[in-house]
């Protein structure tokens, strides 16, 4: 992989050869339409769309555009705000956003943040987060496979990195001395991931795809064909079968599922707008003579088709169903000339023996290498307000805690 290599909202898709944008900046609201058009362009990521901004409940949606001094849109990112009850102040977040040409920003930060900075102080910001969608560092799959067998991924990213970006160092080095502090580690707790695993399909075909997976891939892909697997897609109406895998999965290794609404909400929000949606999102389900046996939710936004969430059973486990329903889906991305397959995050704490080891080794042996993406930082602008809002949440993380041990307890008292 190269430091080109596509990732969502890493703004692949700019032209090198576009006018550059002539300063000063401003930032304004802008539609929901004018805000796709651009993160279209720029390679933007689906978590920056008016689809996701529908699926967060409790949050206020803005979205916004970048004006350069000829008034040309230059960029777009989604602001979501969640505001302190019954007080004008609000905690702004960009997930895996804005949507800038990140190349150009780099060589002046100053000139394309603080605009977004004044913009959220004057909407009564407390504190801006913002998911830095820039490449930084890339690890080939061979030896972050040989790192997980020679014990799990305790410090994976001490590794040695096949690609190291100038534009992600010149960033980091503005917003560290900035006062935009990183958030969370490498793994998938706080916020989006900041490590994904992605397959690059640019200028691939599908037998060329093929042949990029390891053995035991290319070995369950034909098992899968053998006994019958058949891949279907479903909108909405795959909601309970998706769900009823989800938690299956989620009891087998030892994770806390989301709740139905959750998903159900994102089924709403993405998949109903129709095949003319520059959004497409649909279950995947992999069935054998009709009883599925595995099944995923994904979204295919600009050039980046994404898995976000999935479930199998343990019936007919040797019929490799998950491998039939991703090859399909891998498949389906590049037909339609998608740059990018994005198997998203995975947590980097893991032993050698969790069961989500084995799930970050599937997506490796899919042809997945490992992007690290600048990722999220947070800017504290009123210190009062951010030390309130922290203590708030600490408590409300406290006490979601306590639930979920008296939940688990009564639980284990059935059994």
């Amino acid at each position: 992989m190269t430091e080109q290599t596509p990732a969502p909202g890493a703004g692949e898709a700019t032209d090198p050869s576009a006018t550059p944008a002539r300063l000063p900046l401003t930032v304004r609201p802008v539609t929901a339409d004018e805000a796709t058009e651009t993160l279209l362009e720029l390679g933007g990521s689906f978590l920056q769309t008016p689809n996701w901004a529908r699926a967060k409940q409790g949050w206020r949606r803005t979205h916004l555009g970048w004006f350069d001094a000829d008034g040309r849109r230059v960029g777009a990112g989604l602001v979501l705000s969640r505001a302190i009850p019954r007080l004008k102040r609000s905690y702004a977040y960009l997930p895996e956003g804005p949507a800038l040409p990140w190349a150009a920003v780099a060589d002046d930060p100053a000139a394309w943040l603080d605009p977004l900075v004044a913009w959220a102080r004057n909407d009564g910001a407390f504190a801006l987060r913002l998911g830095f969608p820039v490449v930084s560092r890339i690890w080939d799959r061979e030896p972050v496979k040989k790192q997980v067998a020679e014990g799990g991924l305790l410090s994976f990213t001490t590794m040695p990195s096949a690609v190291d970006s100038a534009v992600a160092r010149r960033l980091e080095v503005w917003l560290d001395a900035n006062e935009w502090l990183s958030i969370g580690g490498d793994g998938v707790a706080v916020g989006q991931p900041r490590l994904l695993c992605i397959v690059d399909l640019r200028g691939r075909t599908v037998p060329e795809l093929l042949k990029s997976m390891n053995q035991q891939w290319r070995r369950n892909v034909k098992k899968a064909e053998k006994s019958g697997v058949e891949v279907r897609t479903a909108l909405a109406e795959g909601l309970d079968t998706f769900y009823e895998l989800y938690v299956e999965s989620a009891d087998r290794d030892n994770f806390l599922p989301r709740p139905k609404a959750y998903f159900d909400l994102m089924a709403r929000s993405f998949m109903s707008e129709g095949a003319g949606s520059p959004v497409q999102a649909c279950f995947y389900e992999a069935h054998v003579d009709g009883d599925v046996l595995a099944s995923a939710l994904m979204i295919r936004f600009g050039r980046t088709f994404s898995y976000l969430y999935g479930g199998s059973t343990e019936r007919n486990r040797d019929a490799r169903a998950s491998n039939a329903l991703q090859w399909q889906a891998m498949q389906d991305a590049v037909a339609a000339g998608c740059d990018a397959y994005d198997f998203r995050g995975f947590n980097t704490s893991l032993g050698a023996t969790s069961p989500l080891t084995g799930l970050l080794l599937f997506k490796l042996g899919a042809g997945a290498d490992v992007v690290e993406m600048v990722g999220e930082r947070e800017l504290v602008i009123s210190r009062f307000w951010h030390f309130a809002f922290e203590k708030a949440m600490a408590a409300r993380i406290a006490i979601n805690k306590r639930r979920k041990a008296s939940r688990a307890a009564e639980d284990g008292a059935d059994i």
